[in-house]
């Protein structure tokens, strides 16, 4: 990918009552905004990250679509708010 592309976390928070973490923002991506969701379980898993709706998502291709993926979790794991690649 050469486009630059910007991730911004927009919320990302601890819920005692399941001991889990929840976190939501945006993607920016050859001038579309994705929005996304995820949470980590606190299990071993990492964060599980999803389209809100995959109909926005739907033009991007595969490999696309899992790059875009792995850089939120990149931001995620890294405790960024916001990252410009």
């Amino acid at each position: 990918m050469t486009d630059n592309i910007s991730v911004t976390i927009d919320s990302k928070y601890h819920r005692g009552q399941f001991d889990d973490y929840l976190s939501g923002g945006k993607i920016e991506y050859k001038g579309k905004i994705y929005y996304w969701s995820a949470q980590d379980s606190n299990y071993g898993f990492g964060w599980e990250v999803e389209p809100i709706t995959e109909e926005d998502w739907s033009g991007l291709d595969e490999g696309e679509f899992n790059e875009l993926i792995n850089l939120i979790e990149k931001c995620l794991y890294e405790h960024q708010t916001e990252y410009v690649f």
